[in-house]
């Protein structure tokens, strides 16, 4: 094995050990005159490229390149390997003035207990440095900042309300020091460097893997949800967490994003990274977000509470979205004070916002946490969904349907409509029914096609009482579903009990109603009748319970919303 295919874990030994060497190398070091340095130009321009190169006494020794900014903060470090005697190294310059300010920079190189430094300007409103391209000569290192982390930071990116869409790329941002960051068991906290960019290195995650129990936690800055925020790790870690079966857990202590073991699947050398850029900053171009989303329907209403995850794998110059999860990632949203005073959460909801369309997600609110699952990242806003409709002003069941349709789980006959007192055919309560359940994510993910003589596979309530009937929630009679006769209150209660086992209701709180129409009550369902009115899933008039009396629109509702527990279920 010759020492240019040296082990990668023995090279990043030597790059540290070096790195430190630069740090500590005292003045009175000088130069050996093999050993040197040159600089293609004196003044690199924004959006240009300096090369940095120079020969070694080996024939394959390794020299750490590291380039200070004005602001005496790292702009880049790398370890180079000579080929034959000489190093090269071409460095791009971010077009951005906040990523590349006017200034001297100064770029030291370190190898066998040598150091060599130039410096080279970048042009604008400060004076310019000294320093002239050639080859270098001893001269003593100024004190850099104890840092070997690449300065580049975040670009804005249309794309995101008010975000960022990633770092360009660029040699500096290649090298992700092994040790940045700090780990206290699987608890981990990222390095910051400029731009709101922090860095979590190989042996950090290796040390909390140790220490791991199923899951490490990587802890951002409370003020991190104030702006935008990138975090990266090497690709190789997160290949070592899934194969592990070690989840990932991101959290400011108000945002918290849980991503199982394979999740978030990479391949690539030991150069491939993982960015995660989020932004959960409220701003105007959100707000528009959410206007051009909600497509001119006043019943939406924005919240100021949303978030917007970017997820990709970079590797030098190429960088490949990650659009998809290969697991549902868990996110919850910590709502202030504030926010749960003024936000209605019966009528709360979280939206992925998809371009021209608002796209409802179920979760949950509560206290004051607002959570739910997704298998793929963009922009997901909480909104108010305050429906009204005409016919409902005032009426009982008014605050029922409210709640449902905020959970799109009813809709009016019409934009306008909604028509409480019309019966409802079983083929509608059962495509309804459904829709609650599917929520509870306990329908099987594959059934037998409705086991209905009277089910066309294609009616738009087929796949619905497929799943009634393999949960045992709704039956038929001899074969036959009924689909177009009206439901009736009997038949509603026994398919609302058997439902509510996928549901976390509390225990039943009502005494055992006694009904002066019990005996009309079909032995079938006497049973289920009187849990419900334990329950609280269905009550009578006060003395009857008139068990072959239709279910109305507006009764359908109340039941489905005590159902689903207002409040607790989106």
């Amino acid at each position: 094995m010759t020492r240019k295919e040296r082990n990668p874990k023995v090279k990043k030994v030597v790059a540290a050990v070096m790195a430190f060497m630069l740090l500590c190398i005292p003045a009175a070091v000088f130069a050996a005159s093999s050993f040197t340095l040159q600089l293609s130009v004196k003044e690199a321009l924004r959006g240009g490229s300096i090369t940095l190169s120079g020969t070694t006494p080996g024939q394959a020794d390794q020299v750490v390149v590291k380039v200070v900014s004005p602001a005496q903060t790292v702009f880049y470090i790398d370890v180079l390997t000579a080929d034959g005697g000489a190093y090269t190294k071409r460095l791009a310059i971010p077009a951005s003035q906040v990523l590349a300010p006017s200034g001297s920079y100064t770029v030291i190189a370190g190898s066998g207990g040598t150091t060599l430094t130039q410096t080279f300007t970048i042009p604008g409103g400060e004076e310019p440095g000294g320093g002239e391209p050639g080859t270098g000569t001893p001269t003593p290192a100024p004190t850099p900042t104890p840092s070997s982390t690449p300065v580049p930071t975040s670009t804005p990116n249309p794309s995101l309300p008010g975000g960022t869409g990633g770092i360009p790329a660029s040699p500096a941002a290649d090298v992700i020091p092994a040790g940045a960051g700090s780990a206290s068991g699987a608890i981990v906290k990222p390095e910051a460097v400029e731009g709101g960019r922090y860095l979590v290195g190989a042996d950090t995650l290796t040390q909390a893997m140790q220490q791991a129990a199923g899951s490490i936690t990587l802890e951002l800055p409370a003020t991190a949800g104030e702006t935008d925020v990138t975090l990266e790790l090497p690709g190789k870690s997160m290949e070592l967490m899934n194969t592990g079966n070690t989840a990932l857990v991101l959290t400011d202590g108000v945002r918290t994003i849980s991503f199982p073991a394979g999740a978030i699947k990479l391949s690539g050398d030991d150069q491939t990274r993982l960015r995660i850029t989020f932004n959960a900053v409220w701003n105007d171009e959100a707000g528009a977000l959410v206007t051009r989303a909600a497509g001119g329907d006043a019943a939406y209403a924005p919240t100021g509470v949303m978030i917007s995850l970017t997820i990709e794998s970079v590797n030098g110059s190429n960088t490949a979205g990650i659009h998809q999860l290969g697991q549902q990632a868990q996110v919850s949203l910590k709502l202030t004070p504030a926010q749960q005073a003024a936000i209605n959460t019966e009528l709360a909801g979280i939206y992925y916002l998809n371009g021209s369309s608002a796209e409802y997600m179920p979760g949950s609110i509560k206290g004051g946490t607002v959570t739910f699952k997704t298998g793929h990242f963009s922009t997901y806003a909480l909104l108010v969904y305050d429906k009204s409709f005409t016919d409902l002003s005032g009426h009982w069941a008014e605050p029922a349907v409210k709640r449902l349709a905020a959970k799109h789980l009813v809709n009016g006959v019409d934009a306008e409509h909604y028509e409480p007192g019309r019966g409802i055919t079983r083929a509608e309560f059962v495509a309804l029914l459904m829709r609650a359940v599917e929520r509870t994510g306990s329908v099987p993910s594959m059934v037998a096609p409705a086991p209905f003589s009277d089910v066309p596979s294609s009616s738009y309530y087929a796949q619905q009482a497929a799943e009634a009937a393999a949960m045992g929630i709704m039956n038929g009679y001899d074969g036959a579903f009924r689909p177009g006769d009206r439901i009736t209150r009997e038949e509603a209660a026994v398919a609302l009990v058997h439902a509510a086992k996928h549901f976390s209701l509390p225990a039943g709180s009502q005494s055992n109603p006694a009904y002066a129409d019990a005996q009309q009550i079909s032995s079938w369902a006497a049973a289920s009748v009187a849990e419900a009115g334990v329950s609280g899933l269905m009550q009578g008039d006060g003395t009857k319970f008139q068990p072959k009396k239709q279910v109305t629109r507006a009764e359908v509702a109340a039941m489905v919303s005590r159902l689903v527990q207002s409040g607790s279920s989106l």
